[in-house]
């Protein structure tokens, strides 16, 4: 095999084709290095302009939306505009749906993400807060809201509108650093492929100098048209965000003159243009004693170098009027570190200012109201700690000030004189929800007791009850005066009565007086009878027994006739023990009927009780009516107290005998008839009773149990007495009342009342 000559060391060839390998190996070096720039170039880019600055975007639209449902809120406390409170609710929606959208486009970034749905969530808290005491608060009769839940409002809502703003500065950051990362890339492009570009001009120094030159120059050429263009897009990018945030964004230098400004800044300036205020300071735009304190804030932060953070600043917008900004002021430095000027944010919270104002002036009133309102108003756990109480609550039951009380009583509910009544009120609570005109009697601080009338609430969240909210008004005296009227009542009752219980006792008194003249001759006679048989029986044992004595007992006999007295004397003592029975029924139900009686509940028998009643009303319906009774055997006592019971049962039979004799007058039959029944069911006690009057017209069917309100012709009723029987029968014993009727036919009223003493339910027992 015949060798290959080498190469010559001198041959051109061979530094030629060094060359070429250089240059193709440094052209390829330089494509990759190209490639990879662009491609990291276009990322970041992509990073910035499709998903930080949308998300920046939708902060700003969450941010705008915050303010205006803050605004609607405010317009339904303070102006109780109803209709703003679902434009609020509305806007709430929309910060919800903005903060989503930015966290959609920022989910490449897990900590700024956490960050949006973190706020998100606030946002959403705040919505589900606001909602519920901006309600409450807007009603004309509404509930007034705590002082406590609106502090913890304002603060929640002062911590949104502070994470909204951080939020905005973190993107504006976020999208800076991202144009910095990329002009870091471009740097580190323009490093490397100079490095390149310096070996492929070394390798190439001798043979290619002119043609490598000419090569690197257009390529630098290249690149630097390239990055301007980049930069330029990169400029017009973060130009338009910050032109189109609603805040007032500027630079300065170290002389406080405008470097830089937002479109938002020079229309409130008066500038036409942003670059128009450029070079200009404060004191061309702003009085002194509004452009000094700015230059100096300024001077002071670029001195310290320290920044300078929500700082309250009166400034003036467009039109001239003074508005509230809240302004933060940061130093620039240069790459050496030296601080060469600032950067400022201002946002207009004028909005937020008024709202925080009409808060307090909203508070302020409806603290007025609870603190002077002149009846008790509280707030409660569910288990009956006392949260808040005003000066008439803590009078009420006798404390010095309502701090008093609330630091006192760990449990409200032991108030109660009757435990039972308390049990009774949270199982309504439970069931319901809430009570009205709840009357109960409850200890006061130092002992004595009064009586209350409560309405109270139960306030939820999600399902669960929170708190009690109700009123209380001591009745004490109200209470008083209607025991009165009702004991005149049965007075004036009794007093009506009295001339036929007068009647009805004259009657037998009459019989028993006759009687006992009867039996006093009988006596007279039986005495002088009695001498004549023991003068008889006197000579008889004597055995000085003469006819003329026998003859003058026989005539005694016959004077005294004997055999009469003795047949009609046991008669005569028979009809006055009946009457003297008859007496003591009807003196016995009288007695029993208009005694006061007791206050607290006692077993009474239900029928015989009827049945005093109907003994002492006897002569108001005998004339018109044959009363009729059909008693259950097996009712059992139940709870009651008895005088009012029989009232009712008076009241209601008195009733039935006028409606009866009001039939009677125009034509009808000469009487009537009344039913009186008792039945036991099993979880009460009825009685009916059933007339054959002439009905409730329809027209007044609605109106029956109202106070004072009556059919009756004037002078023969109050209309009182079916007024006391609803409030007897419903309010103090928990049972129902109600009729049946059929104008031309009659009335049954049924009165209905518990076996276990626990308030009936209205619908299922009325049924």
């Amino acid at each position: 095999m015949r060798q290959k000559t080498p190469a010559s060391r001198h041959s051109i060839s061979a530094p030629i084709k060094n060359s070429i390998i250089v240059t193709a190996l440094g052209g390829i070096g330089l494509l990759v290095i190209m490639q990879w720039s662009a491609y990291a170039v276009r990322k970041h880019v992509a990073i910035a302009s499709q998903s930080i600055f949308p998300a920046a975007l939708a902060s700003q639209k969450a941010d705008a939306a915050f303010e205006k449902m803050n605004r609607d809120y405010n317009n339904a406390v303070v102006m109780q505009e109803t209709a703003a409170l679902k434009s609020a609710r509305h806007e709430g929606d929309d910060v919800a749906s903005s903060l989503a959208s930015a966290g959609a486009f920022m989910q490449f970034n897990p900590g700024r993400h956490e960050q949006i749905e973190s706020l998100l969530r606030a946002v959403t808290n705040l919505q589900m807060r606001s909602g519920t005491v901006y309600a409450a608060a807007a009603e004309a009769n509404g509930i007034s809201p705590r002082q406590r839940d609106l502090a913890d409002l304002s603060h929640e809502n002062r911590s949104v509108q502070t994470a909204l703003e951080t939020l905005q500065s973190d993107l504006a950051n976020d999208f800076a650093a991202e144009l910095a990362l990329t002009g870091g890339l471009l740097k580190v492009q323009e490093i490397l492929e100079a490095v390149v570009l310096v070996s492929v001009i070394v390798a190439l120094f001798f043979t290619v100098r002119s043609l490598v030159s000419v090569t690197v120059q257009e390529r630098e050429d290249a690149i630097l048209r390239q990055a301007h263009a980049e930069r330029d897009d990169e400029r017009k990018m973060l130009r338009a965000l910050i032109d189109n945030i609603p805040d007032f964004m500027y630079v300065k230098d170290t002389e406080s003159r405008f470097v830089l400004a937002n479109a938002h800044l020079a229309r409130a300036v008066g500038a036409r243009t942003p670059e128009e205020v450029c070079g200009r300071t404060d004191r061309d735009y702003f009085p002194p004693e509004m452009a000094n304190p700015f230059y100096e804030d300024e001077q002071r932060v670029m001195r310290s170098g320290q920044p300078l953070q929500n700082h309250e600043e009166k400034f003036l917008d467009e039109a001239g009027t003074e508005i509230d900004v809240l302004t933060t002021k940061v130093p620039i430095r240069d790459n050496k570190g030296q601080v060469i000027g600032i950067a400022g944010v201002g946002r207009d919270i004028s909005a937020r200012k008024r709202m925080e104002d009409a808060l307090r002036e909203a508070e302020l009133k409806y603290r007025g109201i609870f603190d002077k309102a002149i009846f008790g108003i509280f707030q409660s756990t569910p288990d009956g700690r006392l949260l808040s109480v005003n000066q008439a609550m803590a009078f009420t039951f006798g404390y010095d000030s309502p701090e008093e009380m609330v630091g006192s009583v760990t449990d409200m509910w032991v108030f109660f004189v009757d435990r039972r009544r308390g049990v009774e009120f949270m199982q309504i609570m439970d069931r319901v929800g809430g009570v009205r005109n709840f009357e109960c009697e409850v200890f006061c601080k130092d002992g004595t007791r009064i009586w209350l009338n409560m309405s109270i609430r139960a306030i939820r969240q999600n399902g669960a009850v929170v708190r009690f909210e109700g009123m209380c008004d001591d009745i004490t005296e109200r209470k008083q005066l209607r025991e009165h009227l009702f004991q005149a009542q049965k007075l004036e009752s009794v007093g009506q009565l009295a001339a036929g219980i007068a009647h009805e006792i004259n009657t037998p008194a009459q019989f028993i007086g006759d009687n006992v003249r009867f039996l006093k001759d009988a006596f007279h006679d039986l005495s002088g009878l009695q001498a004549d048989y023991t003068r008889l029986l006197s000579a008889a044992r004597d055995n000085t027994l003469s006819s003329e004595a026998i003859q003058d007992a026989e005539n005694a006999v016959e004077r005294a006739d004997a055999g009469y007295l003795l047949e009609e004397i046991p008669r005569a003592i028979d009809q006055t023990l009946e009457g003297i029975t008859r007496v003591a029924t009807i003196v016995s139900a009288m007695k029993e009927f208009s005694h006061p009686g007791t206050k607290e509940k006692t077993m009474v028998d239900l029928n015989h009780a009827i049945e005093s009643t109907i003994a002492v009303a006897r002569n108001e319906w005998k004339y018109v009516a044959n009363l009729e009774t059909d008693f259950d055997p097996s009712l059992p006592r139940v709870s009651c107290e008895p005088g009012e019971f029989n009232q009712v049962i008076l009241n209601l039979i008195v009733n039935a005998a006028h409606a009866i004799a009001d039939v009677v007058r125009k034509g009808g039959p000469e009487k009537g008839t009344i039913l009186v029944q008792t039945r036991n069911h099993p979880a009460w006690a009825e009685v009916r009773i059933q007339d054959s009057g002439t009905g409730i017209p329809e027209s007044v069917q609605m109106r029956i149990f109202d106070p004072f309100f009556t059919t009756k012709e004037v002078g023969k009723g109050t209309g009182q007495g079916l007024s006391i029987a609803r409030s007897v029968i419903v309010d103090r014993h928990g049972g129902t009342i109600h009729f049946e009727t059929e104008e031309g036919k009659g009335t049954a009223f049924i009165i209905r009342l518990p076996h276990d003493g626990k308030p009936l339910d209205t619908k299922g027992v009325a049924a």
